[in-house]
């Protein structure tokens, strides 16, 4: 490994790390950091990959949520399988959770199509709520819900998922993919102190299922149609509708909308002279907006994205 590749991952895992998510992150429109959501698709191309992601959402007021992640993913193409890891640092204040988690994939021929596969993923993680006094304000000192007590609580978690493609590379045909995952199979009590009464704030199971293709305009180019479906027991529902464009080792493109009137826009660079020759700097910027009635009093939100992938 050169030096240049130790520095990279050393700055984007190091630099994460102490500040490393609610019950279910939302997802990022970049499907490079799929994997958290579903472990089947974690390294599914033949190049690994290192980055980091800042989210800020609603940024129309104080302490609105912000979400950091730090990961790399591995493939063993020799094995057939996939490593990834992930750190996490999600805010919502004044409810801060940090995790580590770790996933896996196993891929299977399946021969329904020329170059098809099936990825069985698994994922593990461990997490910690820790309630930021600081940042509790009432109208109502005497609110019985006021949480009293700023100490952590330690959360496991599991997960798995299942994802098929008809071919890994992007660029070498046109593909079709689905995707289904429990990203969050342990359900737990949350407990926070209140000045009256205690509040749990229940973690419940999650599920999604993703259905994309890539369409091949030209030998280098390709767009991307998607519908992300996310799920969390009881009854919450939302969809995601989402289409990119992708020229090798030029640039990307997308928008992506949500049944929750969330409306997005993403682009970014990719650079493959000089220093990265072995592989390809990504550096990419989100910008969100809620086109309800909400819009003007949450504010645009905003997302930056830089990873670097190697190839194999």
């Amino acid at each position: 490994m050169t030096s240049f590749k130790c520095l990279l991952i050393l700055f984007f895992l190091g630099t994460t790390f102490m500040c490393v998510a609610q019950q279910q992150l939302e997802r990022s429109a970049y499907d490079s950091n799929a994997f958290i959501w579903n472990p089947a698709m974690t390294s599914i191309n033949d190049y690994w990959e290192v980055g980091a992601n800042y989210r800020q959402q609603w940024a129309g007021f104080d302490d609105a949520p912000r979400a950091i992640t730090a990961s790399i993913q591995y493939p063993f193409q020799e094995k057939n399988m996939s490593l990834g890891m992930y750190l996490l640092n999600d805010q919502t204040h004044p409810l801060i959770f940090n995790a580590i988690g770790f996933t896996y994939n196993y891929q299977l021929k399946l021969n329904l199509a020329k170059e098809d596969y099936l990825s069985i993923g698994i994922l593990g993680s461990y997490g910690e709520y820790r309630v930021d006094m600081k940042n509790i304000v009432t109208s109502d000192g005497a609110d019985p819900l006021t949480p009293t007590s700023g100490g952590s609580m330690i959360i496991p978690n599991l997960g798995a998922g299942l994802f098929y493609t008809t071919n890994k590379d992007k660029f070498d045909n046109s593909t079709l993919y689905v995707g289904v995952s429990a990203s969050q199979l342990l359900s737990s009590d949350l407990i926070l102190e209140g000045a009256d009464q205690d509040i749990n704030l229940e973690r419940v199971p999650h599920a999604n299922v993703i259905l994309g293709a890539t369409i091949l305009i030209e030998r280098d180019l390709y767009f991307e149609p998607s519908v992300w479906a996310n799920y969390a027991s009881p009854n919450i529902f939302d969809v995601n509708l989402g289409a990119r464009i992708e020229q090798e080792n030029i640039f990307w493109a997308g928008a992506n909308f949500t049944t929750s009137q969330t409306l997005s826009a993403q682009g970014g660079i990719i650079l493959t002279d000089g220093l990265f020759e072995d592989g390809q700097l990504r550096i990419g910027g989100l910008a969100t907006y809620n086109v309800g009635k909400l819009g003007s009093a949450l504010g645009v939100g905003y997302e930056f994205y830089l990873a670097y992938r190697f190839y194999k």
